[in-house]
Parts: structure tokens; C-alpha cells; sequence
């Protein structure tokens, strides 16, 4: 990842973190089960040499007002000709996360995710290749830019510990994911 990239994560960080230093939260231990609970997710799109498609979906539960976890779901498509060998794979799979606020909307996310894929072995065509499991161990620091009362627009820097994943080929990744409150 470019020094650039981590400079202007950084400056939205900081940037953000001043427009809102006043702002007041809502204490969860007043709010009801159903105000605690968000939904959300995000969508990747690459298209090119490699191809790529996302889908991430998912759940989470404000345990306290620093510390929410929850469940997730993740479907990828992935398509690539770099080599001149073609692969592409399906893959799916869930996980859990839990993010720590560190300060106003900064905060750290942790999160396990397995995943099924078809291996990227050499040879054979993409059918003979055989379908894996992949465990992938992200963490990482992100900041949640209140958009209204009840969606959240979240900025990650995640670095993902396994470094032998099939799906995963940059390290540390960028994601932009969004939180809605059910409230």
C-alpha cells in the first residue's frame, strides 16, 4: 500500500475526529435491544486482469458504548488472468468481529473470517482444482462517519495475519462499509 493511501487515511481521521469532538451520544444502557443492534456491510467491485466482485454482509450488537461485536457473512467472486492461466473461484464463507472505539468514532476492529475457495494450485483446469478452507485474522483501525442519526459510514485499514490467503492479496486493505442502527 502507497505511503500516500495511509497519509490521507490518516488526515480523514483526523479531519473527522475534529467536526465532531462535542459530539453527545446516547448511553446504550438506556437504549432497548432493538436500538442496539445494527445491520450493514459493504460491496467491492475490480474489474480488469483480475476481477473482482464482493459482498459482506453484516450484524452486530453495541454491547457497550465503546464495544460492539457481532456476525458477518462474505460472498467473493474472483477472476484471474495474470499469468495467462485463468482462475476464478467462488468463494463464501462467515465470521465475527468486534470493534473498540478508541476515541469519539475512531476505533479498533478485529475479526475472524473463514472462508471456502477453490485452491490455486498449478495445473489442471479450474474444475480439477480442489475446494479449501481459508481462516483469515484481520485487524485494523477505522473511523465511523455519522452520516445521519441512525447510518454510519465506516473507513478501515485492515491487515489481514494470514499471509499464505488465496483471497486476499493486498496487506494491509482499504474498506468503506456502512452501519445501520434499526431504531
Amino acid at each position: 500500500m502507497s505511503k500516500t493511501l495511509v497519509f490521507l487515511f490518516s488526515l480523514l481521521l483526523i479531519l473527522f475526529q475534529v467536526q465532531d469532538l462535542q459530539a453527545e451520544e446516547r448511553d446504550v444502557k438506556d437504549m432497548s435491544t432493538r436500538e442496539r443492534i445494527f445491520v450493514g456491510g459493504f460491496v467491492g467491485l475490480q474489474f480488469g486482469t483480475f476481477t473482482a466482485v464482493n459482498i459482506h454482509a453484516l450484524t452486530g450488537y453495541r454491547i457497550t458504548n465503546r464495544l460492539s461485536a457481532g456476525i458477518g457473512g462474505n460472498y467473493q467472486y474472483a477472476n484471474d488472468r495474470w499469468f495467462g492461466e485463468s482462475f476464478s473461484s467462488h468463494m463464501y464463507g462467515g465470521g465475527v468481529f468486534a470493534r473498540f472505539r478508541v476515541i469519539s468514532h475512531a476505533f479498533l476492529h478485529t475479526e475472524y473470517e473463514r472462508l471456502s475457495l477453490r485452491s490455486r494450485t498449478p495445473g489442471g483446469n479450474n474444475e480439477d482444482r480442489p475446494r479449501v478452507s481459508e481462516d483469515n485474522y484481520f485487524l485494523g483501525a477505522g473511523y465511523g462517519f455519522p452520516a445521519s442519526d441512525r447510518v454510519r459510514i465506516n473507513f478501515l485499514l485492515l491487515y489481514n495475519f494470514n499471509e499464505d490467503s488465496q483471497a486476499y492479496f493486498d496487506n494491509p486493505f482499504f474498506r468503506v462499509g456502512v452501519d445501520v442502527s434499526l431504531r
